[in-house]
């Protein structure tokens, strides 16, 4: 009797001193995933050179020339919209996580990046709206060639592995994401 007890004796102190991972619930987890994501998963920056001209003339006469060269970096962000929601689902040690589909949450530009190569004012000055009208007529191709090289599929990657990383630490073996 006294063969038995001693492995049991030995197996139990063994078990309780091993450093157990205490459960942690599907809010505590979700609010980590909305803090986590709270933020754009990918960042694109497109170095831009834009040109703007006006010319008026009345009777053949000239009397408004503005030409303006400049460049500027346009940021493309792209993530998660959470308010379209988001759901955590543990089953056991592995997680379920529906999102929205990722999209683009931002392009806009940098505006201490604007760097002026050639500038001609006669006739009237250029304003800031000259400058506004012009970077939000690129915005468009901008997106579209953020889409076009990937920044959809890049930020899936990133907000999977970011998401593995953070649960990893509640013992949470897998995770299993769906996209609505």
């Amino acid at each position: 009797m006294k063969k038995f007890l001693l492995p049991l004796f030995f197996l139990l102190f063994t078990l309780s001193c091993r450093e157990r991972i205490r459960p942690v619930s599907v809010t505590v987890i979700e609010n980590q995933i909305r803090s986590l994501l709270e933020i754009p998963t990918v960042e694109y920056v497109y170095r831009e050179i834009l040109y703007f001209d006006e010319e008026a003339r009345f009777l053949g006469i000239k009397h408004l020339d503005k030409r303006l060269l400049f460049s500027v970096d346009m940021v493309t962000r792209a993530g998660f919209d959470l308010s379209k929601g988001l759901e955590v689902h543990r089953i056991f040690n592995t997680l379920k996580v529906t999102l929205p589909r990722p999209e683009i949450l931002e392009v806009d530009a940098d505006e201490g990046s604007i760097h002026q190569f050639f500038v001609k004012e006669w006739g009237g000055k250029i304003s800031r709206l000259d400058y506004y009208d012009e970077l939000n007529l690129r915005k468009e191709g901008i997106r579209d060639d953020a889409v076009r090289r990937g920044i959809l599929n890049k930020a899936k990657e990133n907000l999977e592995g970011m998401v593995s990383r953070l649960v990893a630490g509640f013992g949470v073996e897998s995770v299993n994401f769906e996209y609505r």
